[in-house]
């Protein structure tokens, strides 16, 4: 393309230099920043304020977690929706997605779509930090403690009118996978009472084996050597019987479903909607919750987790 400059002399045509050619990436980055630039301001501050996290904050997380990760990036590409309603369902609730933080995870999966194709897909899940952060958050509760009990140890929980845990570590023993007997969560009550709940490794097992995917976190002494999937599976078991305020209850709930094989998308109105049941393609990924692998019917709920969501 040439772009013609007049003077009073004459006219002289200059070359104009070709723009650069972005990389399908490099693009693919900008189109997202782009969308979640317009999330931030009409969006995330009504749903962040209530939790005190800064919209700019945020979308920066997010941005980051994006930009380190292939497969995020590429869900986005082929299922944008999956991505953002799970970016809002985390702003909903207050937690922020960071692999560092350890509070809450965008988990890149191949699942089957309406159309029946399977694309890679964006779905939400809670770290046990997290879930530690949305228990404290209903003032009820000053005080959670989780422990995973060896063979060696001595621990004798004890129930009834005056409950209570005994728990007495024999660091002499190997603290081995093979050697987990037990989990148990403790929480402080703002009163000054404790409430606890005990798990038996085979009650983990059970709790994991009903998971739409294999888990390669739990038992594991390379993976999972702070035993953060057998401490949250205890300690979301105790969070039943805990008191919890509404983005507490929410954040559980959608936890739940999502390791039922559930996927969160977003319906015509730009609501967040639940697909229930979503059939998963059989991939391996070295991400958080390792292998994915599910066959289920595919049914659908829809569950509002914002108000109103402006369309982009």
């Amino acid at each position: 393309m040439a772009k013609q400059i007049k003077t009073e002399e004459t006219n002289v045509v200059v070359a104009e230099a070709p723009k650069p050619q972005l990389s399908p990436t490099r693009q693919a980055i900008l189109n997202f920043e782009n969308h979640l630039n317009n999330y931030e301001k009409k969006v995330l501050p009504s749903l962040l304020e209530k939790h005190g996290i800064s919209p700019t904050q945020f979308v920066q997380v997010v941005l980051s977690e994006i930009k380190k990760n292939e497969k995020l990036l590429q869900a986005f590409m082929e299922n944008p929706s999956s991505m953002f309603a799970s970016i809002l369902a985390g702003a909903e609730v207050g937690l922020i997605p960071s692999d560092m933080l350890g509070e809450f995870y965008l988990i890149p999966r191949s699942m089957k779509q309406s159309d029946g194709k399977y694309r890679l897909s964006v779905t939400p899940l809670i770290g046990y930090k997290g879930l530690v952060n949305i228990l404290l958050r209903s003032g009820d509760i000053t005080r959670i403690h989780t422990e995973v009990v060896y063979e060696g140890d001595e621990f004798t929980p004890v129930y009834g009118l005056e409950p209570n845990i005994i728990h007495k570590p024999n660091f002499d023993v190997p603290r081995t996978a093979n050697k987990i007997k037990y989990a148990y969560a403790v929480a402080k009550m703002k009163s000054g009472e404790y409430q606890f709940a005990v798990m038996t490794r085979a009650e983990i097992e059970g709790v994991r084996a009903m998971s739409k995917y294999e888990n390669d976190l739990y038992f594991n002494d390379k993976m999972g050597i702070n035993r953060w999937m057998e401490r949250k599976v205890v300690l979301t078991q105790l969070s039943k019987m805990l008191p919890k305020d509404y983005y507490s209850k929410k954040a559980i709930t959608m936890d739940g479903m999502m390791e039922g094989g559930a996927m969160l998308t977003l319906d015509e109105n730009n609501q967040v909607k639940v697909v229930e049941g979503t059939p998963i393609k059989p991939t391996r990924y070295r991400n958080i919750y390792g292998t994915l692998n599910s066959t289920t019917e595919t049914t659908e709920e829809t569950i509002n987790f914002t108000n109103e969501i402006e369309n982009n």
